[in-house]
Protein backbone atom coordinates (compact mmCIF):
# COMPACT_ATOMS: atom_id res chain seq x y z
CA UNK A 1 0.00 0.00 0.00
CA UNK A 2 1.45 3.35 -1.05
CA UNK A 3 2.14 6.16 1.39
CA UNK A 4 -0.47 8.35 -0.34
CA UNK A 5 -3.17 5.71 0.11
CA UNK A 6 -2.23 5.25 3.77
CA UNK A 7 -2.35 9.00 4.33
CA UNK A 8 -5.73 9.19 2.62
CA UNK A 9 -7.19 6.36 4.73
CA UNK A 10 -5.80 7.87 7.92
CA UNK A 11 -7.27 11.25 7.06
CA UNK A 12 -10.67 9.67 6.38
CA UNK A 13 -10.55 7.21 9.31
CA UNK A 14 -13.47 8.81 11.17
CA UNK A 15 -15.64 8.78 8.07
CA UNK A 16 -14.75 5.14 7.46
CA UNK A 17 -15.50 4.28 11.10
CA UNK A 18 -18.99 5.78 10.77
CA UNK A 19 -19.73 3.31 7.96
CA UNK A 20 -19.28 0.45 10.43
CA UNK A 21 -22.88 1.12 11.44
CA UNK A 22 -23.90 -0.83 8.35
CA UNK A 23 -22.51 -3.96 10.03
CA UNK A 24 -24.53 -3.27 13.19
CA UNK A 25 -27.64 -2.70 11.09
CA UNK A 26 -27.18 -5.92 9.11
CA UNK A 27 -26.81 -7.92 12.35
CA UNK A 28 -29.99 -6.36 13.76
CA UNK A 29 -31.80 -6.93 10.47
CA UNK A 30 -30.78 -10.60 10.47
CA UNK A 31 -32.11 -10.99 14.02
CA UNK A 32 -35.53 -9.51 13.26
CA UNK A 33 -35.76 -11.47 10.01
CA UNK A 34 -34.52 -14.88 11.11
CA UNK A 35 -34.58 -15.01 14.92
CA UNK A 36 -37.67 -13.05 15.96
CA UNK A 37 -39.97 -15.06 13.73
CA UNK A 38 -42.49 -16.60 16.13
CA UNK A 39 -44.49 -13.42 16.58
CA UNK A 40 -47.89 -12.09 15.58
CA UNK A 41 -47.40 -9.96 12.47
CA UNK A 42 -49.75 -7.15 11.52
CA UNK A 43 -50.60 -7.50 7.83
CA UNK A 44 -50.33 -4.17 6.03
CA UNK A 45 -51.95 -5.07 2.70
CA UNK A 46 -54.68 -2.79 1.44
CA UNK A 47 -57.15 -3.34 -1.39
CA UNK A 48 -55.23 -0.82 -3.45
CA UNK A 49 -52.00 -2.85 -3.05
CA UNK A 50 -53.71 -5.86 -4.61
CA UNK A 51 -54.80 -3.72 -7.57
CA UNK A 52 -51.20 -2.78 -8.42
CA UNK A 53 -49.83 -5.10 -11.13
CA UNK A 54 -46.72 -7.20 -10.66
CA UNK A 55 -44.09 -5.86 -13.10
CA UNK A 56 -40.83 -7.79 -12.66
CA UNK A 57 -38.91 -5.44 -15.00
CA UNK A 58 -38.94 -2.87 -12.20
CA UNK A 59 -36.44 -5.08 -10.37
CA UNK A 60 -33.73 -3.19 -12.26
CA UNK A 61 -34.68 0.01 -10.45
CA UNK A 62 -34.88 -1.90 -7.16
CA UNK A 63 -31.28 -3.11 -7.53
CA UNK A 64 -30.21 0.37 -8.64
CA UNK A 65 -30.85 1.47 -5.05
CA UNK A 66 -27.47 0.06 -3.97
CA UNK A 67 -25.55 2.06 -6.59
CA UNK A 68 -27.66 5.11 -5.78
CA UNK A 69 -26.14 5.12 -2.28
CA UNK A 70 -22.65 5.26 -3.76
CA UNK A 71 -23.62 8.21 -5.94
CA UNK A 72 -24.95 10.12 -2.94
CA UNK A 73 -22.30 9.20 -0.37
CA UNK A 74 -19.02 8.98 -2.29
CA UNK A 75 -18.63 12.64 -3.31
CA UNK A 76 -19.40 13.77 0.24
CA UNK A 77 -16.97 11.17 1.60
CA UNK A 78 -14.16 12.37 -0.65
CA UNK A 79 -14.81 16.09 -0.15
CA UNK A 80 -12.56 17.93 2.28
CA UNK A 81 -15.54 19.34 4.21
CA UNK A 82 -17.08 16.45 6.12
CA UNK A 83 -20.14 18.37 7.32
CA UNK A 84 -22.35 17.18 4.48
CA UNK A 85 -21.07 13.61 4.68
CA UNK A 86 -22.04 13.26 8.34
CA UNK A 87 -25.44 14.83 7.71
CA UNK A 88 -26.16 12.20 5.06
CA UNK A 89 -24.76 9.31 7.09
CA UNK A 90 -26.59 10.26 10.30
CA UNK A 91 -29.84 10.78 8.40
CA UNK A 92 -29.52 7.32 6.83
CA UNK A 93 -28.54 5.58 10.04
CA UNK A 94 -31.24 7.26 12.13
CA UNK A 95 -33.95 6.09 9.75
CA UNK A 96 -32.51 2.59 9.66
CA UNK A 97 -32.42 2.50 13.47
CA UNK A 98 -36.04 3.64 13.70
CA UNK A 99 -36.95 0.90 11.22
CA UNK A 100 -35.33 -1.74 13.47
CA UNK A 101 -37.16 -0.38 16.53
CA UNK A 102 -40.51 -0.32 14.72
CA UNK A 103 -39.96 -3.88 13.49
CA UNK A 104 -39.38 -5.06 17.07
CA UNK A 105 -42.32 -3.31 18.74
CA UNK A 106 -44.72 -3.51 15.78
CA UNK A 107 -44.05 -6.73 13.84
CA UNK A 108 -45.50 -6.28 10.38
CA UNK A 109 -45.71 -8.14 7.12
CA UNK A 110 -47.30 -8.17 3.69
CA UNK A 111 -48.82 -10.96 1.61
CA UNK A 112 -48.53 -9.55 -1.89
CA UNK A 113 -45.88 -11.74 -3.46
CA UNK A 114 -47.03 -13.88 -6.41
CA UNK A 115 -47.34 -17.59 -5.68
CA UNK A 116 -45.05 -18.43 -8.58
CA UNK A 117 -42.57 -16.63 -10.80
CA UNK A 118 -41.83 -17.03 -14.49
CA UNK A 119 -38.48 -18.22 -15.83
CA UNK A 120 -37.37 -14.93 -17.43
CA UNK A 121 -34.31 -13.05 -16.19
CA UNK A 122 -36.32 -10.30 -14.45
CA UNK A 123 -38.43 -12.79 -12.52
CA UNK A 124 -35.29 -14.66 -11.49
CA UNK A 125 -33.85 -11.39 -10.17
CA UNK A 126 -37.04 -10.83 -8.19
CA UNK A 127 -36.79 -14.39 -6.90
CA UNK A 128 -33.28 -13.65 -5.62
CA UNK A 129 -34.66 -10.71 -3.64
CA UNK A 130 -37.48 -12.83 -2.23
CA UNK A 131 -34.97 -15.48 -1.16
CA UNK A 132 -32.76 -12.96 0.64
CA UNK A 133 -35.51 -10.82 2.19
CA UNK A 134 -38.70 -12.14 3.77
CA UNK A 135 -42.06 -10.32 3.36
CA UNK A 136 -41.92 -9.35 7.04
CA UNK A 137 -40.64 -6.16 8.69
CA UNK A 138 -41.50 -3.90 5.79
CA UNK A 139 -42.73 -0.73 7.53
CA UNK A 140 -41.38 1.91 7.06
CA UNK A 141 -39.66 1.08 3.79
CA UNK A 142 -35.92 1.69 4.08
CA UNK A 143 -35.69 1.36 0.31
CA UNK A 144 -37.94 4.40 0.05
CA UNK A 145 -36.57 6.38 3.01
CA UNK A 146 -32.93 5.99 2.01
CA UNK A 147 -33.78 6.93 -1.57
CA UNK A 148 -35.28 10.19 -0.32
CA UNK A 149 -32.18 10.92 1.77
CA UNK A 150 -29.80 10.13 -1.09
CA UNK A 151 -31.84 12.21 -3.51
CA UNK A 152 -31.62 15.12 -1.06
CA UNK A 153 -27.86 14.61 -0.74
CA UNK A 154 -27.34 14.64 -4.50
CA UNK A 155 -29.54 17.70 -4.99
CA UNK A 156 -27.51 19.55 -2.32
CA UNK A 157 -24.17 18.58 -3.86
CA UNK A 158 -21.82 20.76 -5.85
CA UNK A 159 -22.31 18.41 -8.80
CA UNK A 160 -26.03 19.16 -8.89
CA UNK A 161 -25.49 22.91 -8.62
CA UNK A 162 -23.31 22.77 -11.72
CA UNK A 163 -25.14 20.12 -13.72
CA UNK A 164 -28.78 20.28 -14.76
CA UNK A 165 -28.72 16.60 -15.81
CA UNK A 166 -27.81 15.59 -12.26
CA UNK A 167 -30.62 17.69 -10.80
CA UNK A 168 -33.08 15.92 -13.10
CA UNK A 169 -31.65 12.39 -12.90
CA UNK A 170 -31.47 12.19 -9.08
CA UNK A 171 -35.24 12.55 -8.41
CA UNK A 172 -36.17 10.50 -11.48
CA UNK A 173 -34.10 7.58 -10.22
CA UNK A 174 -35.53 7.99 -6.71
CA UNK A 175 -39.07 7.86 -8.12
CA UNK A 176 -38.28 4.72 -10.13
CA UNK A 177 -36.82 3.03 -7.06
CA UNK A 178 -39.87 3.93 -4.98
CA UNK A 179 -42.22 2.64 -7.68
CA UNK A 180 -40.20 -0.56 -7.93
CA UNK A 181 -40.97 -1.45 -4.32
CA UNK A 182 -44.67 -1.86 -5.09
CA UNK A 183 -44.38 -3.18 -8.65
CA UNK A 184 -42.21 -6.13 -7.58
CA UNK A 185 -44.50 -6.64 -4.54
CA UNK A 186 -41.80 -5.97 -1.98
CA UNK A 187 -43.64 -3.21 -0.09
CA UNK A 188 -47.12 -1.87 0.50
CA UNK A 189 -48.49 1.64 0.10
CA UNK A 190 -48.47 2.00 3.90
CA UNK A 191 -44.74 1.20 3.94
CA UNK A 192 -44.13 4.03 1.51
CA UNK A 193 -46.30 6.46 3.46
CA UNK A 194 -44.42 5.52 6.63
CA UNK A 195 -41.10 6.21 4.90
CA UNK A 196 -42.28 9.63 3.70
CA UNK A 197 -43.50 10.53 7.18
CA UNK A 198 -40.18 9.49 8.71
CA UNK A 199 -38.28 11.49 6.10
CA UNK A 200 -40.42 14.59 6.66
CA UNK A 201 -39.57 14.44 10.38
CA UNK A 202 -35.86 13.67 10.05
CA UNK A 203 -35.08 15.90 7.08
CA UNK A 204 -35.11 19.20 9.02
CA UNK A 205 -33.22 17.60 11.90
CA UNK A 206 -30.23 16.53 9.83
CA UNK A 207 -30.25 18.94 6.91
CA UNK A 208 -31.31 22.14 8.66
CA UNK A 209 -31.06 22.10 12.46
CA UNK A 210 -28.21 19.84 13.55
CA UNK A 211 -24.68 21.20 13.91
CA UNK A 212 -21.87 18.79 13.04
CA UNK A 213 -19.04 19.20 15.59
CA UNK A 214 -15.68 20.13 14.03
CA UNK A 215 -13.83 17.42 15.96
CA UNK A 216 -15.82 14.71 14.21
CA UNK A 217 -13.88 15.23 11.02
Amino acid sequence: MSIKVKDFLYKKRKRIAVLSYFIIYLVCFYIIEHVLVNRHFFILDTQFDHMIPFIPQFVIAYYLWFFYHVWGLLPAFLHDDGDEYYRIAFALFSGMTIFIIVSIIFPNAQGLRPSSLRNDVFSKMVGAIYAADTPTNVMPSIHVYNSLVICTAIERSKEARNNMLTRIAAPVIAILIILSTVFIKQHTILDIIGAFIMFSVLYPVFFKWIRIPAWLD
